[in-house]
């Protein structure tokens, strides 16, 4: 046999095997269930709200700080639309609503504190 001939053998022995490893890997792994993580969205408005409200209401806040608030309460939601389209592909999950999971959450993952983290509140 020539040097080439045994390469040639070699390179396709090699690519079976890669496939072979490759179809038995995908044959014998477990199907994993996707992961679920909860978000209470409506706590998230609520918190806003309170601050919104907190600086609206007190007496000693001047007229640029009561518009920075307005400023900000409507760009909010904004902020968390962009928020939720992110956060399934960052926790690599699928995220439900709180008020959509009947029973208990307590088994699954609550991201609230941490999208309360990232939003400032």
């Amino acid at each position: 046999m020539s040097a080439r001939s045994v390469a040639l053998l070699v390179g396709v022995n090699a690519l079976l095997s890669i496939v072979l490893i490759a179809l038995t890997h995908l044959w014998f792994e477990p199907r994993r269930s996707p992961t679920l993580a909860v978000l209470d969205v409506a706590e998230l408005y609520r918190l806003k709200e309170s601050q919104i409200t907190t600086v609206l209401v007190n007496g000693e806040a001047s007229d640029a700080q009561r518009a920075n608030a307005l400023r900000h309460a409507a760009s909010f939601g904004t902020e968390v639309s962009t928020l939720l389209q992110t956060l399934p592909s960052e926790c690599r999950c699928i995220v439900l609503a709180r008020g959509a999971v009947v029973g208990t959450a307590s088994q699954l993952p609550d991201l609230t504190p941490d999208v309360r983290r990232r939003l400032g509140l």
